[in-house]
């Protein structure tokens, strides 16, 4: 195994536990903007992979919730913890697996897979402040909701009784000119059912709005304007050879899923606070989208939506797992039919077809704006690459791509070799009116050096590196999160 391959290895199966510690200032490099005091970088993840004598597929782990604090002494505090679902505390209190996962068996007994209870709600993905509490999401079943101090589990989160028992999107959307939280249901039918959901800073549901859209479709995320919810067209199907093996307990449900690469790519945009039938948007190309960066209405008859895509996407091989009794193969992601690349679609009410610009030759995911301009034009999306500037993950960089001026290149700043760069997310200055004005914030992980480090970076200047490094034990790989700017 190579010298980066091992450090893959480490982080992702990293297994720290929950922990509360300082960081005084004097071990800080750099020194930290003193406007961000009191804020907060929140980050979800599936902290517990290596369950007993199991690994358990990424997408299986269970969810360890971090919240790194900002102190007014120049220094940080360092909080984590898992989130309790049934099946963290079953797993927990049995050393072993139980629950069987999107990608894991808990055995290699084919009676105990199917004895073995589900879904495997591991609430490992997300992490949104909201109603005085966090939300920790993820898609295969009700989010948790915990303490917005402790970090401890307080429950499934219904939004007072609003979510039926059903799959919810694990990414939310915040509208911040109405101050509301938006969040999807998903049916997983024939034609798919959706159900996008509003609530008010108090947590009460304020809008609800229903889609149907053909066929089986695998969504994890989507984007909201003032004018649109909008999701993108990802035809799956499923093979019944291994649907049937999982069934019998020989398989996983990851290995039965197949995307469905006779179709072209699509958009499909559903009327937000008006009625009016969903709109089918054809793209160019065919387009396997997991992440959108954001979305906005340019003018009453036009929108534009920045997204990253595959061009073609097989599953298998995610992060690089190979079954529960082998290493992850860092170079599996390397061997895709195609990289995600950041492009921008452009619709106008009289087309059902999309203008298509891509933004950046690099690939990559994780894309991120502003956070106040989230259905709104933004200046710059910020977003996780590979130094390379061609593949995608394992990333290695941080990229930030204008979306206004077009002829400026993608900026880059890169980790050191064997290093692995998380999601990037936008602090602003509190105040400011200038929307480059704050602070980019990534973790970076060091499997050989046992540490993670956020830095923080200068939006105006990436390439030069961090302007402050805040040091930690090294922590598994974060999946999302969230900047919290201090609380009143």
């Amino acid at each position: 195994m190579s010298v980066r391959a091992g450090a893959w290895n480490t982080v992702m199966t990293a297994n720290p536990g929950e922990q509360t510690f300082e960081i005084p200032a004097s071990a800080i490099e750099g020194a930290l903007p003193p406007e961000l005091a009191g804020g907060r970088h929140l980050q979800n993840g599936p902290g517990w992979t290596k369950i007993g004598d199991r690994l358990a597929h990424p997408f299986d782990g269970h969810g360890l919730v971090r919240s790194l604090t900002f102190t007014h002494d120049g220094g940080a505090s360092y909080r984590a913890r898992f989130v309790k679902t049934p099946a963290y505390v079953d797993e927990h209190a049995a050393g072993h697996l139980v629950h069987k996962g999107l990608g894991t068996n808990v055995s290699e007994s084919p009676l105990r897979n199917i004895r073995a209870p589900g879904p495997r709600n591991v609430s490992n993905t997300t992490i949104q402040p909201w109603a005085g509490r966090l939300i920790s999401g993820w898609e295969g079943g009700r989010p948790y909701a915990l303490d917005s101090d402790s970090l401890e589990t307080i429950g499934e989160e219904t939004f007072n009784g609003a979510l039926p028992d059903a799959a919810f999107l694990a990414h939310m959307r915040i509208d911040t000119a109405a101050n509301r939280l938006i969040g999807c249901n998903l049916f997983r039918e024939s034609p798919a059912r959706f159900v996008f959901r509003e609530f008010d800073a108090s947590g009460k549901q304020v809008a609800e709005r229903e889609a149907s859209i053909p066929g089986i479709q695998f969504e994890h995320d989507f984007v909201a304007t003032p004018r649109w919810y909008v999701l993108a067209g990802n035809p799956m199907k499923v093979s019944l050879p291994k649907f049937a093996k999982a069934m019998l307990g020989f398989g996983s449900l990851l290995e039965a899923l197949r995307t469905d690469s006779s179709k072209g790519g699509e958009l499909y945009l559903i009327p937000r606070g008006r009625p009016g039938p969903v709109r089918t948007i054809r793209l160019p190309q065919r387009a396997f989208v997991v992440h959108f960066a954001n979305a906005q209405d340019v003018d009453e008859s036009t929108c534009s939506i920045e997204l990253c895509a595959f061009e073609s996407f097989d599953f298998g091989g995610e992060f690089g797992f190979q079954g529960p009794h082998r290493p992850l193969d860092i170079e599996l992601p390397d061997n895709r039919p195609s990289f995600q690349k950041l492009y921008r679609a452009t619709v106008r009410d009289d087309s059902d077809y999309a203008q298509w610009e891509q933004l950046s030759d690099y690939g990559m995911d994780f894309p991120r704006v502003h956070p106040a301009r989230e259905g709104q034009t933004a200046p710059a999306i910020y977003a996780s690459t590979r130094s390379d500037g061609v593949k995608s993950d394992p990333f290695d960089a941080i990229a930030r791509v204008d979306t206004v001026d077009r002829s400026r290149p993608t900026e880059i700043w890169s980790a050191s070799e064997g290093q692995f760069v998380g999601e990037p997310i936008f602090a602003p200055r509190p105040g400011a009116s200038d929307l480059e004005d704050g602070w980019v914030l990534a973790a970076v992980y060091d499997g050989a050096l046992m540490t993670t480090t956020l830095c923080v970076f200068d939006p105006k200047n990436l390439a030069k590196g961090p302007i402050a490094a805040v040091p930690l034990p090294l922590q598994p790989y974060g999946f999302h999160g969230f900047w919290e700017g201090a609380r009143t």
